[in-house]
């Protein structure tokens, strides 16, 4: 990679343009980042039986995982061993066996090569089994891991965990998956995603159930902090972690962040009106207004969990031009399509604030791309978590693959 352009970058400002769009770049955050990360699969809710599988992209590296007899999740590369064609063609199935459909190889749900016709006697099964990649689950989230050691997970869940496992995401359904196909560069969704700034300018939907924009108003900090006083005593009752409940949209880790956060008074869920969009709550709860579960990672993940619904979203980088945000919506998986829920009306808010900001990706794509581009500060209040991101991004960037892991960019590029 041109080094010229990484010699460019000033800790707190934006990345020069050429990060968005050169395909050497890219190349390199494949490499680097996204087969060395634990990049956000799907749900484990997805893969419910035996033989459940799911297919992806991660890195650039088809992968496969399934559910076996057992009940363990298994993830390899869906790459056949024998001439390299890809074994699950679907992006979701169920199969008693993997079957590549080119010669017939046959693998068992652990990777395991059981069958390959007309090999020879000498033929070592037990040699050509599939290339495994690590899998771990935290509250119905799984993740993969395509590192030959990868970085330990307990850091991740140990952080999710708190927030998400009140949210029942292990015990419920799917209610509507939608992909939005974006010609930009994934790094522009990310970056978006991490600030609110352009929330009150943007999304006004967004902003009238949420805190985020409000945090420093001084007409609305006494209400803020009764709302949050409220809800930390009335949740702490109701058992839930309420160390990190806020109203802050801050990271408070290096790579990820988790935080419950209160709606408005008088709102009790992310819908255009406050209001529940399923009849039956999730988790078992009883009280619908339980706040937002929200977190996220710097890899291709984040979710905004209700008591009616939950949110989640899986971004695939597909080129330097391209980009793949699959949002997925969940429900309790007691719940009754037409009866107690209508999967446009759960996608409704969501769909919204992701359709402005895929316009406002856009417009930024045409700027940075531009050939006169020059990278502005970032505010240091409201753009924090996006020059966190960035200098998170640069870490990895400028690491050996050997050095690569999610921990802190502060030392290579401390905050000033």
């Amino acid at each position: 990679m041109n080094v010229h352009w990484l010699q460019a970058y000033r800790p707190g400002y934006g990345l020069p343009g050429a990060f968005y769009a050169d395909p050497e770049v890219f190349a390199e955050e494949q490499r680097l980042i996204f087969r060395n990360s634990w990049f956000f699969a799907g749900h484990s809710v997805e893969l419910a039986h035996t033989g459940d599988y799911m297919t992806l992209n991660a890195g650039g590296v088809p992968v496969v995982v399934v559910r076996d007899r057992e009940g363990r999740l298994h993830a390899h590369q869906n790459v056949c061993r024998h001439r390299g064609s890809i074994i699950c063609t679907r992006e979701k199935g169920r199969s008693a066996r993997l079957v590549c459909p080119y010669h017939s190889w046959t693998y068992a749900h652990d990777g395991r090569l059981i069958g390959a016709p007309i090999m020879g006697e000498d033929f070592d099964k037990t040699t050509h089994g599939l290339k495994k990649v690590c899998v771990e689950v935290v509250d119905g989230l799984v993740f993969v891991n395509l590192a030959d050691t990868p970085s330990p997970f307990h850091e991740l869940r140990d952080h999710l965990s708190p927030i998400l496992k009140s949210q029942g995401m292990t015990r419920a359904k799917v209610a509507l998956i939608r992909d939005y196909e974006l010609d930009v560069n994934w790094k522009i969704v990310v970056e978006n995603n991490r600030e609110c700034y352009h929330c009150e300018a943007n999304h006004h939907g967004y902003v009238s159930v949420q805190y985020d924009t409000e945090n420093d108003n001084p007409d609305l900090l006494d209400e803020i902090a009764e709302r949050l006083g409220e809800c930390r005593l009335r949740w702490e009752k109701a058992g839930l972690d309420v160390a990190r409940v806020n109203t802050s949209s801050n990271s408070t880790a290096d790579w990820f962040r988790a935080n419950r956060t209160p709606v408005r008074k008088g709102m009790v869920t992310e819908s255009p009106d406050g209001q529940v969009v399923c009849n039956v709550l999730m988790a078992g709860f009883t009280d619908a207004d339980m706040g937002t579960a929200r977190a996220n990672t710097n890899i291709n993940f984040w979710c905004h969990a209700n008591s009616d619904y939950a949110h989640t979203v899986r971004i695939t980088p597909v080129s330097p031009t391209k980009t793949i945000v699959r949002g997925y919506w969940f429900v309790d998986e007691n719940a009754v399509e037409g009866r107690d829920y209508d999967p446009e009306e759960i996608a409704a808010f969501h769909h919204q604030v992701m359709s402005e900001d895929w316009e406002i990706c856009r417009r930024q794509w045409i700027g940075v791309t531009s050939p006169g581009f020059e990278p502005g500060p970032y505010s240091p209040t409201k753009e924090a978590n996006v020059d966190r991101y960035v200098r998170w991004y640069v870490s990895q960037m400028t690491a050996t693959p050997a050095q690569v892991t999610e921990a802190s960019a502060a030392a290579a590029f401390p905050a000033t």
